[in-house]
């Protein structure tokens, strides 16, 4: 009963495997489920555009290989390519694999992507809404049109209250050396939040289309225009009886974008608050730092914590903490982060308070409200934090006691003798030593509390892996290599948004603009004209990738690359002054495409 298996022969008798051997070895021979999952850039699309399907995993052994026979009745496979993440956190490596494929449907309606099944894996399943093409205008469609989407689009718009403006260009595949000028709506702050490239089809012609969202914030209220933006480029016409053509310049063309007027209304009078904050949804907590007992003297930290949809954190004021009978309050400096979704931004901003009780009893943190407008519905609305009781004990820190004056009885009848000890002046001593400490140590607790923050320390959630910036930087010098503009440019534009200066805005433009010394902010450090003209003729090329029809020829990847090596090189050098890490807005100037 003890053994199912026997092993060599040991003195003429089988040596027995005990059961525990052999379920250990069959888990280690029994296959590990990967974990794979599918995702859909966007679920939602026109007929003739197209949809990028993204498979991951983070089983390196895992095969991305799929039978795609079912996905191809419903859906045209147009490109199909896999990406390699590696990163290390706290020492422990690990892998995320991706294969992406850009699918074109073959009609009309509510589509199912199918089941891609990758050995016993199998994903599920995910619907794809395809409307219907918009039937075209009588007349050929321009090679280059722009349009322009603001939302919201009827209002009411209010001043300091976001609006996503969607710009989307849509340009023939031989388009080159194209530049658009960015919206420049005044008076407002404009910030770059997304681009996404994709093809889409209108009128039976196929366009390739760059999709931006810009976040606007009209500072002041009254009427506001946002310009027409206008795009300039070449259309490069070859001839398809002649295979060397060297000097291809093609047609100058222009297009140019409908203006946009709006009417900005001010903070309504019905609003109940000191600060005007709009926004599109905000949501109060707080934190404490201490249980429900402490004693006098140990202070107890508030942390309220804001989080805004369509407001920045610069934006969120201070929600103010009112005084505390029997405590003194001392505020540390506020610390907050902007993000973005790709649509709207996303602020968060948290305010601590350390509070010390100078009584025993109960201590009361009073309830807090922050008064916001509601821009989705246009009300009024409050975030409430509820108020804290803590019970406060006696201080356990030995205090000064007066000593008891000595009565004439209890006094000496003669001199002291010899070696005598006075316990009563030895006992007052101790008492007041310890009293004079405590003191000390309220003064140190009171300067540690009010010593000043460093403002520039960096948020560690905003943090990302430093893997993620490796694998940009990686595919950039790939498509460098390859002489790819159009994937060096996306990459190179990914990279300013999440790890470059900020007042680049993800502009390659700016940077550029910047590089070549036409920045007004710019030192002698900053000046590299020879990569600031790389940049430029990396926007003009970016249009087309290397070895189609109607691109840039001639555009030299590896110039780029080794400009931009030296010049992030220099940035990351230790003496090197940081920015303002609220500089957003930089240089102006045109925006490439």
């Amino acid at each position: 009963m003890v053994t199912m298996l026997s092993g060599l022969k040991r003195n003429g008798r089988p040596r027995p495997v005990p059961w525990i051997v052999l379920l250990a070895a069959l888990w280690l021979c029994a296959p590990v489920r990967a974990d794979v999952t599918v995702t859909l850039d966007r679920d939602r699309i026109v007929e003739g555009e197209t949809v990028t399907l993204v498979v991951q995993t983070n089983d390196p052994q895992q095969s991305l290989d799929p039978n795609l026979a079912e996905l191809q009745e419903d859906f045209v496979v147009l490109d199909r390519r896999t990406e390699t993440q590696m990163s290390i956190v706290n020492g422990r490596q690990s892998a995320v694999m991706k294969l992406l494929l850009t699918l074109e449907p073959k009609r009309a309606g509510s589509l199912t992507i199918p089941p891609l099944r990758f050995g016993n894996v199998a994903t599920p399943a995910r619907t794809l809404q395809v409307d219907p093409a918009p039937e075209p205008e009588p007349g050929a469609l321009p090679p280059v049109f722009i349009d322009v989407e603001l939302d919201p689009a009827e209002g009411p718009h209010y001043v300091h209250a976001q609006l996503r403006l969607t710009v989307r260009v849509h340009y023939l595949p031989n388009l080159a050396e194209a530049a658009i000028t960015p919206p420049e709506p005044s008076p407002a702050s404009v910030r770059l939040l997304d681009e996404v490239p994709y093809q889409a089809e209108r009128g039976g012609v196929r366009y390739r289309v760059l999709e931006r969202h810009y976040a606007v914030f009209p500072e002041r209220s009254g009427p506001l225009e946002i310009p027409a933006m206008r795009l300039t480029g070449r259309l490069v016409e070859r001839r398809s009886d002649q295979l060397w053509q060297p000097a291809v310049k093609g047609r100058r063309i222009q297009a140019s974008s409908e203006p946009l007027q709006l009417d900005i209304l001010p903070r309504p009078d019905t609003y109940v608050g000191d600060s005007w904050q709009p926004a599109r949804a905000l949501e109060a907590s707080q934190n404490i730092s201490s249980s429900e007992t402490l004693s006098v003297g140990e202070p107890v930290t508030r942390t309220v914590i804001i989080d805004a949809i369509g407001l920045e954190e610069n934006m969120i004021p201070e929600p103010g903490q009112p005084d505390i009978p029997g405590a003194r309050i001392y505020p540390d400096q506020p610390q907050g982060i902007t993000r973005d979704d790709g649509k709207w931004v996303l602020g968060h901003k948290e305010f601590r308070y350390a509070i010390v009780p100078e009584n025993p009893g109960e201590l009361v943190l009073p309830e807090l409200t922050v008064h916001w407008w509601d821009t989705v519905n246009d009300r009024q609305a409050e975030a409430v934090l509820p108020e804290v009781r803590l019970e406060v004990l006696p201080s356990t820190l030995p205090t000064a006691a007066t000593p008891a004056a000595p009565s004439a009885a209890s006094a000496p009848a003669g001199p002291a003798l010899p070696g005598a000890v006075n316990v009563s002046s030895g006992r007052n001593y101790w008492v007041g030593l310890s009293a004079l400490f405590a003191l000390l140590w309220l003064v140190t607790l009171g300067l540690y509390l009010r010593r000043p923050r460093p403002a520039g320390r960096p948020d560690s959630t905003a943090s990302e892996p430093a893997g993620d910036e490796k694998a940009l930087l990686d595919r950039l010098q790939r498509a460098c290599r390859a002489d790819d503009a159009a994937q060096a440019r996306q990459v190179l534009g990914q990279w300013l948004r999440r790890y470059g200066p900020g007042r680049y805005r993800g502009s390659i433009r700016a940077l550029a603009g910047e590089l070549e010394g036409q920045a007004t902010g710019g030192g002698a450090r900053d000046t590299h004209p020879e990569l600031g003209a790389e940049l430029v003729r990396l926007d003009a090329a970016g249009f087309q990738p290397a070895g189609v029809a109607g691109g840039a020829p001639g555009w030299d990847g590896a110039a780029l690359w080794n400009g931009f090596s030296k010049w992030r090189a220099e940035q990351l050098r230790p003496e090197r002054t940081m920015r303002d890490p609220m500089d957003l807005y930089g240089a102006g100037g045109q925006a490439r495409v």
